[in-house]
């Protein structure tokens, strides 16, 4: 078959970050036989760069092309530069794939305030079969970067993009989601999708690589040395609104007081990095690191205790790749997301759950977490300890 993936967002084969979804589908996909062309963005929404000017198709492996599509940059993950790029990818897209050959399949992710346009009236144009991959729920994301009291007057203005999302879900060919929650979302909209071919498709990860990375040293100018009987807690991602940013720093801040054997190390970029920065210099018990290839990443967890799954209340993530990391890493998990992602760490023991924004309730799980660790670690494998005792400290 001739397959376009369709989707502006993921790293690239060849940059330096995790592999993405799409790139892993066109790869599958290229090995079975067929002939795939992913379009996305020449702006890297991961890097915040331009890969390129003007369109480029570049060879990945025998059947398998990446189709730079020209794209405005931005810098916000929130705002109206990612919208206007969410656009003019749309209207190359359709304005070029209305001439090319007609490919048999379709799979995408859209902005839904495209309504459509880069992918699924392309799909109608040549009269191909269309699957949407569901990675997200929007707009009801972006509206909830809004102040509450404004949030109906958004949603009203929104209503075009809730009515032709509506009319999408009930024609396309298929759905797949990465999550169960995300997959209920669509099927819930349109209960029609149920008789078609729908799934869940977990992003996962290498863990076998994964592990092989955590061997390779690490080199941080800005990272204290661990000391005997401190318990480290990890955050890795982006310092925005849609994280529990200020909670974080407000745990760290009363561990600081009762001068406890706690460090909290911080990694990533994005707004709030002014406010951790200021914490880190001020505070004993919390390390900023700056921004860090994933790989590097992997190097870090390795001296990590306890990774925080830690997002705002506004969040609807479900199963965040930093979720894979960190059990990956052998961390149990405190998390603040409810539904699915508290649901598998509840079942397999990998985890606590704290409520968002509360500095208090994220605390004292940590220090439940860091008790059982330094009471009895032989005896972690009955609680959330476990993993990382389990897989590296005992060579099993």
């Amino acid at each position: 078959m001739v397959v376009w993936l369709i989707n502006p967002y993921g790293p690239i084969p060849g940059e330096a970050w995790r592999d993405y979804s799409f790139a892993m589908m066109g790869d599958a996909l290229a090995k079975a036989g067929h002939q795939v062309v992913w379009w996305t963005s020449t702006f890297a929404h991961h890097f915040k760069t331009q890969r390129t000017e003007g369109w480029e198709d570049r060879l990945i492996q025998p059947g398998f092309v990446v189709r730079l599509v020209p794209s405005p940059s931005y810098q916000r993950n929130i705002g109206l530069g990612r919208l206007w790029r969410d656009i003019v990818f749309a209207r190359k897209c359709y304005q070029r794939g209305q001439s090319e050959p007609k490919p048999d399949v379709i799979v995408y992710y859209e902005n839904p305030i495209t309504l459509g346009y880069a992918s699924f009236r392309l799909a109608q144009h040549h009269d191909s079969a269309v699957m949407f991959d569901q990675m997200d729920i929007w707009p009801e994301l972006f509206e909830n970067a809004f102040p509450a009291p404004i949030r109906p007057i958004v949603r009203l203005c929104l209503t075009p993009i809730y009515r032709n999302r509506k009319s999408t879900y009930e024609n396309l060919t298929g759905v797949m989601a990465l999550a169960q929650p995300y997959l209920d979302f669509p099927l819930g909209i349109a209960p029609g999708l149920r008789a078609k071919p729908h799934g869940v498709v977990y992003n996962g990860i290498d863990v076998a690589e994964f592990r092989r990375l955590m061997q390779e040293p690490l080199d941080l100018p800005n990272l204290p040395a661990k000391r005997e009987g401190e318990t480290w807690v990890v955050f890795a991602g982006t310092l925005g609104p849609s994280y529990d940013i200020p909670a974080i720093l407000e745990a760290a801040r009363q561990f600081h007081s009762e001068q406890a054997k706690i460090r909290f190390i911080l990694a990533g970029d994005g707004p709030y990095r002014p406010l951790v920065e200021a914490a880190s210099r001020e505070l004993e018990t919390l390390s900023y690191v700056g921004k860090m290839k994933p790989e590097k990443l992997c190097s870090l967890y390795k001296l990590c205790d306890i990774g925080l799954n830690a997002y705002s209340k506004k969040s609807n993530v479900e199963m965040p790749d930093k979720v894979y990391d960190y059990t990956a890493a052998g961390l149990p998990v405190v998390n603040s997301l409810t539904g699915e992602v508290s649901r598998v760490l509840k079942d397999h023991k990998a985890g606590l759950q704290y409520e968002a924004e509360n500095a208090k309730s994220l605390k004292g799980l940590i220090g439940i977490v860091e008790l059982k660790i330094r009471q009895d670690p032989t005896k972690a494998m009955t609680t959330v300890a476990a993993w990382k005792r389990c897989l590296y400290r005992t060579g099993h």
